[in-house]
């Protein structure tokens, strides 16, 4: 590939990421069959969103709390040039006291923590260990996609990075296992690699180690379909399970990259899954944006993204610490 290549690819991964979480807001918390009664035409355009006292407290083409996240992770690296776990630290911590909106059960729990701006890491086991080691959700494979970015190039700082910057509230090994499978993916498509089975096996082997969960869910990814992830679990009534599993979201951006035709393809097809669709399609998004680029992501989405110009301008100062702008 050459650079102009790579850019495409840089910003189509985190524009990838905030369209999809915007776009799958309106399918978040929904059963599948909720999703297809509400959107019996498909759910194409922010507009089409459902105002119900969940959705309606953001605006149209807004996105949510998984790339208000991601930007504080994003707006550290730019300022600082660097993954600083303090500083990343004290953004969500301002954002929360900010905004706020849409944060996770965990991510609260930890920032409660008098630890948490001074010892961020000290801070999750503990809320992680007090919770009898069960807790594995979502909150940190949500945002992780500007780490497969940043440093693409070099993937033992790809993942160091990611997992440092998953147990400033995510202690759990499978939540730091999937941010490392995620942004490690991400990179590799940077990096040019374009074939299914060599991704997998590269990010199997750098995330081995974590939960031999994350196998069992990458092989799923790679020989299952969408159905056998139940996005939805947990949201009917004859379910015990719940939504918001770090391992389903990483499972569901696998399973997009050996099988969505197109950016587009992927987003819906996981979107109308229902559950957790706004981190699934982030999630989504992000691996998707890295494997076929911007320029494949389609413009209304784009245009009508109510921040757009703004997360351009972020991915423009990115290009150029990458030395990758024109």
């Amino acid at each position: 590939m050459n650079l102009n290549q790579v850019a495409d690819r840089c910003k189509g991964a985190i524009f990838g990421h905030a369209i999809g979480d915007a776009l799958g807001l309106g399918a978040e918390f929904m059963p599948k069959a909720t999703v297809t009664a509400n959107y019996p035409n498909g759910l194409n355009r922010y507009s089409q969103i459902i105002q119900d006292p969940h959705r309606r407290r953001w605006a149209i083409g807004d996105w949510t709390d998984d790339t208000d996240q991601m930007l504080c992770i994003f707006d550290s690296i730019l300022e600082g040039r660097d993954v600083s776990i303090l500083d990343i630290a004290k953004r969500i911590r301002t954002w929360v006291a900010e905004d706020g909106m849409g944060i996770g059960n965990t991510v609260w729990s930890v920032l409660q923590s008098r630890y948490f701006l001074s010892a961020p890491h000290l801070a999750a086991q503990y809320v992680w260990e007090s919770s009898g080691r069960h807790v594995a959700s979502n909150g940190g494979v949500m945002r992780t996609s500007i780490l497969g970015v940043w440093k693409y190039d070099s993937l033992a700082e790809v993942k160091t990075n990611a997992a440092k910057v998953c147990r400033i509230t995510h202690y759990d090994p499978r939540c730091v296992g999937s941010c490392v499978a995620v942004s490690t993916a991400i990179a590799l498509m940077l990096q040019g690699k374009e074939e299914f089975s060599e991704i997998l096996d590269i990010v199997s082997r750098e995330s081995a180690g974590y939960s031999p969960e994350l196998d069992k869910y990458l092989e799923m990814a790679a020989t299952g379909t969408l159905d056998d992830f139940d996005l939805d679990e947990g949201l009917t009534a004859t379910e015990l399970g719940s939504i918001g599993y770090t391992l389903k979201a990483m499972g569901a951006g696998f399973w997009a990259l050996k099988n969505a035709q197109s950016y587009r393809d992927g987003v819906l097809q996981v979107i109308h899954e229902g559950g957790d669709a706004d981190t699934n399609a982030a999630v989504v998004g992000a691996i998707l944006g890295a494997r076929f680029g911007f320029a494949n992501i389609p413009t209304i989405w784009v245009t009508e993204l109510r921040d757009a110009n703004e997360l351009d301008a972020r991915v423009t100062r990115m290009l150029g610490l990458l030395g990758l702008a024109e």
